[in-house]
């Protein structure tokens, strides 16, 4: 709740963002429309319109009838013209950094591996990489810089904590070091909320209110969407469903802490487990396929489905979401699993016999923590604190 009144030039800039929002996700597409969206008058949301189309940010297009007489209705859109973001995204075995537009369509891409060898110069290579896309974006405006890390991360200071098997890397200042050196507005979150923001903008979350995005690598992590907002502590932490325990006395988990649930349904544990039992060194995607065929994988599969659903029915218990969207690696899961997880889910949930959780993929696919890194961007853009 808000302790302290909104003057006329926040109230402005709300009403700036969130009309470009509705146009943007294609909520409204008028000028009737988005005054009946918003309850801005016909004049006021005119008036926004007006300044967005002389800006360059939007344009107007006639749009084709199907069939009969009459004027073709205008409809509102993006430009191509529009300002860009710059979306970074931070990971222990890999960095990306992306060029893309307020819809997330990624216009240029670029990432390097981070090794045990070249762990040294990961600063440094982030530097060039933007460098580079900054360089190949000449003449394109630029809104600023989001950021999606691994975690655990601590948004209002703008740092990278102590993320587990990061080659000893912590408290990383990492806006601050942006900020120095582009000059540019800065934003970030972790990975997984910056994934989750973008399937409800423009992915498999826009028709629920409440969803959880859960991203599974050799880490598993969460971002919760509750009421149509980014669940959000007051320190700025974020969630780390990974390191729930279902096991107080289980296996050691990469954080120093017992029975985790990524020690059990990480996909680098899951690969490990199966080249132990066989002696085949399978990728998480090649043995997802496996899984088909194999008894064998498939039983690794059937016990990793059921730690999941042991740690996301605590979550789901607590946030009662609509869906929950696997992503990640976990996106490669085949549908079998899934239908088995959702199965688990609500049978185990508390509200089990009052409505049914739905277990999808992303839109995104694989790559919504990647796509979504400049969401920690686009959430203030369609705020207005940054237009």
């Amino acid at each position: 709740m808000r302790d302290a009144g909104l003057n006329n030039t926040t109230l402005r800039k709300q009403n700036r963002g969130l009309v470009l929002k509705l146009i943007a996700t294609d909520e409204c597409a008028s000028r009737i429309e988005l005054s009946q969206k918003t309850g801005l008058s016909k004049m006021a949301a005119t008036h926004i319109i007006g300044e967005f189309l002389e800006e360059g940010i939007i344009e107007e297009k006639e749009s084709l009838l199907v069939k009969g007489k009459g004027r073709n209705p205008i409809r509102l859109c993006l430009s191509e013209h529009a300002p860009k973001m710059i979306g970074v995204h931070i990971f222990r075995d890999e960095c990306s950094v992306v060029l893309c537009d307020l819809q997330l369509h990624v216009k240029m891409r670029r990432k390097f591996a981070v090794t045990e060898e070249n762990h040294e110069s990961i600063w440094e290579r982030l530097y060039e990489s933007i460098d580079a896309v900054l360089q190949n974006a000449k003449g394109e405006r630029i809104y600023g810089i989001g950021i999606g890390s691994l975690g655990p991360v601590d948004i209002k200071k703008g740092k990278i904590l102590n993320p587990p098997n990061f080659y000893g890397k912590k408290d990383i200042e990492i806006v601050s070091m942006l900020k120095e050196r582009y000059s540019l507005p800065v934003f970030f979150d972790s990975q997984y909320n910056c994934a989750a923001l973008a399937e409800k903008y423009y992915g498999n979350g826009r028709d629920a209110e409440d969803f959880l995005f859960v991203g599974i690598s050799n880490g598993i992590g969460s971002g919760v969407v509750s009421g149509g907002e980014i669940n959000r502590d007051f320190c700025g932490f974020t969630s780390e469903l990974g390191h729930v325990s279902i096991d107080w006395n289980g296996r050691r988990c990469t954080c120093g802490r017992k029975g985790c649930l990524e020690a059990y349904a990480g996909s680098r544990v899951i690969t490990k487990r199966m080249a132990e039992l066989t002696g085949r060194h399978l990728e998480f995607q090649e043995l997802c396929r496996l899984a088909e065929e194999d008894s064998l994988a498939h039983g690794i599969f059937e016990d990793m489905v059921d730690k999941l659903a042991c740690g996301i029915t605590n979550a789901v218990n607590l946030y009662n979401p609509q869906k929950v969207l696997i992503g990640h690696e976990g996106f490669w899961l085949p549908k079998r699993y899934l239908l088995k997880l959702q199965e688990q889910i609500n049978k185990r949930k508390l509200l089990g016999d009052y409505h049914e959780v739905k277990v999808e993929k992303p839109a995104f696919r694989e790559n919504s923590h990647v796509i979504g890194c400049a969401c920690s961007l686009l959430e203030r853009i369609f705020e207005g604190e940054v237009l």
